[in-house]
Formats: structure tokens, sequence, C-alpha cells
């Protein structure tokens, strides 16, 4: 037995021989079944990246009576589920963790149809009927994120199954957008109040580890005004937060002006005095990604037509373009963890993800071209060089 599983691509023989006698033990449907299926699903489980976390899934789904009446029905009615679930189920920890937490998505792997990411008015609908009618902000926060990872096993489900690169980023993206825009109505805003992208989420690039960069930006000059645009912010982040191992997304607001000493959200007159005579080279270059994501979108327009002045309006200097090399610099010497070698840092170190970036956004400030998206930019830039 051990060679045989062996065979499959089974590391952990004992453990796989556990799972396989618990799945076909018994006389019930299910354990009939899946002595009938099991040299299939062996095979299937096979050709997955990790086989050994594929049955391990499979088991989990296999118990509960719940879980277990939609394994069975799902396998009777379509061998095709069985095989992309275990393609799943082998190469991804989240979508199987998503599985058990909502066997009834199971049947959904039959139909390419269903897997679809909504459009985004579709999402913003969606994800308003299901917190709509809550009223406990903790409830609302626990509905946010059941929400989020049934509509994430769409998108890791197509991508497994051959959905492009800039596909999958453009749907994380938007499933992103929707849930800060539903966690900032939970919040009830009293002043007209904006988040606005900036990076991969305002470039709809996101990756599944990708955090939310975002800025702040509210309307009004009272003291009232700016203590609401901080509970906004402060409520807002803790929302996204979640509980601890529960997390529905990281979000990092230290792109705004002054870094982590400065006010989480800001007016847009204060924006203006201080693009107008503090900002750096650095933030012109990530206010140039700019996208208004969630809250009142006239104002996220108004924020749009001041960065407009202060990042492109002005012209690109040769000290400016050192400054962004300087930066890059800094970044390579603070930022990669000591120990690791430079060369072979996926995100920082040279060729890495960021010098693309930087080499990108550098051109467009140097050509004036306006585009938040790294790809569109690339394309933009090929087609002025032709």
């Amino acid at each position: 037995a051990d060679t045989a599983l062996a065979s499959f691509g089974f590391a952990d023989a004992a453990r796989t021989r556990e799972a396989v006698s618990e799945l076909t033990r018994g006389l019930t449907r299910s354990s009939r079944m899946m002595r009938q299926l099991l040299p299939l699903l062996l095979d299937w489980l096979s050709r997955a990246p990790d086989p050994d976390l594929g049955l391990l899934g499979l088991r989990k789904l296999a118990s509960g009576e719940q879980r277990t009446m939609e394994l069975a029905n799902a396998f009777r009615d379509s061998p095709e589920v069985a095989r992309r679930l275990c393609q799943l189920l082998g190469t991804s920890r989240l979508v199987g963790d998503i599985l058990v937490a909502n066997p009834d998505l199971i049947v959904r792997l039959a139909d390419p149809a269903r897997l679809q990411t909504l459009d985004r008015a579709g999402l913003a609908a969606s994800v308003d009927r299901a917190l709509g009618w809550r009223r406990d902000a903790d409830e609302r926060q626990q509905a946010l994120r059941r929400w989020r990872e049934r509509h994430l096993l769409g998108i890791t489900a197509r991508d497994l199954f051959g959905a492009d690169v800039s596909t999958v980023g453009a749907d994380l993206a938007a499933l992103a957008e929707a849930c800060v825009g539903a966690a900032l109505a939970s919040l009830r805003p009293q002043v007209p109040f904006a988040v606005v992208a900036l990076g991969r989420f305002a470039g709809g690039e996101l990756s599944y580890a990708s955090d939310l960069d975002v800025v702040f930006v509210h309307d009004g000059s009272t003291a009232a005004d700016h203590e609401e645009a901080r509970r906004l912010a402060s409520g807002l982040l803790r929302f996204l937060a979640g509980t601890p191992g529960q997390r529905i997304y990281d979000v990092d607001p230290r792109l705004r002006p002054e870094g982590k000493r400065g006010a989480l959200s800001r007016s847009l007159d204060g924006y203006a005095a201080y693009h107008d005579r503090w900002a750096l080279t650095w933030e012109r270059q990530a206010m140039g990604r700019a996208r208004p994501v969630a809250g009142d979108p006239a104002l996220g327009q108004r924020f749009l037509a001041l960065l407009d002045e202060a990042v492109w309006g002005r012209p690109f200097t040769a000290e400016d373009e050192r400054a962004v090399r300087r930066m890059k610099a800094r970044m390579e010497r603070e930022r990669i963890p000591p120990g690791e070698d430079p060369a072979f840092h996926l995100k920082l170190g040279r060729g890495s993800l960021s010098d693309v970036e930087f080499t990108v956004q550098l051109l467009q400030m140097r050509t004036g071209l306006r585009a938040p998206s790294t790809m569109a930019a690339l394309d933009g830039l090929a087609e002025s060089a032709a």
C-alpha cells in the first residue's frame, strides 16, 4: 500500500492510509461512492501540486452531515466536479478552508458561469444584500468576511482553471473595492468622505497576499468635521482588520502626508496645502496612481483634480529623477530583511517587481503618461516609443 500510494505522489503514507480508510468506511451512500471513485480520486489528486493536502481537504469535506451530503450529491451529479475539486484541494489550503465552511459552493465547480466575478455594480449590490439587514456591527463584520470568502472561491477556482493573470488581479481588486465600500457604508458617514486607492490596488493588479494601499480624504473645515473623518478612517481600518485569525484585509494608510505621524484623513484644502509646500518626489510618484474606490464620488473626483496639478502640472526635472532612484536604493537597503540575498528577493531586489514598477513610474513621470495600471502603462509606453 505504501508503494502504491507513493507512486501517486503521496508523501505521508500512514496518514494517507488513514484518510482513505475513513473516507471508505461504513455503508453510507458517501462511503460507497468513495469506494467506487477511489482510483479516480487518487489519480486526480496525484496531478495536483500537493496530493496529501488534497486528500486532507477531501477528508474534511466528508466529515459532518451537511458537508457529506453536499459532497455526495455533487459527486453523483458530476464527475467533473470531483475532478475539479481534487485539483483545487491539492493546490490551495485557502480553498479547502472556504469549502469546508461553505460546502454548498461545491456544486458551482460544474458551471464556469457561476464562478465568474460580478461587475462592480453587481458586487456592490450583492454585498449590500448580505450586510444591509444586519444591525449589529460585529455581525456585519463577520458577514463581510464570509461574503468575501465565497466570492474569493470563484476567483481562485478560475485562476487555477486557466484565467489570465490580468483578469485575476482585476477581480481581486474589484472584490476589495466592494469590501471597502461596504465597510465604509456600515460606519454611516456624516461628512463627505472618500477612500482613494494607491499602488496595485489602484491599478487593479492585486495578488492574493496584497495589502490595500489607501489614503483618506474628507470635505469640511470644522473641528467636528475633522473628528468625524478621523472616526471613519480609524473605524474602517478596524472593520477590515477583522478579528484575530479572521482578517478581512490588511489596509496600509502609511502613504498619507507625513506618514505614520500624519492625520489619518485630511481635508481637500489640507491636501492642497501639503502638495503645494511639502510633498516629496516619491509622494508625487505614488499619487500618480491614485483612484477613488469608495465613499463620496464627487469628492473623489475633486481630489483627483487637485492631484492633477500637483502630480502632472509640474515639470519632472533631473533632480526629481535622481530622487526616485535614491528612494528605490533606500528601499533595497532598509526593507530587505537581514540575511536575505538581495539578488533573489522577488519583490525588492534587482530586476524585482518593485524595479519594474519604479522604472515604469519614472518613465510615466518623464513622459506624462497617465495610467494607474503598470501593465496599461507599459502598453502605452511601448506605443509611444513605436
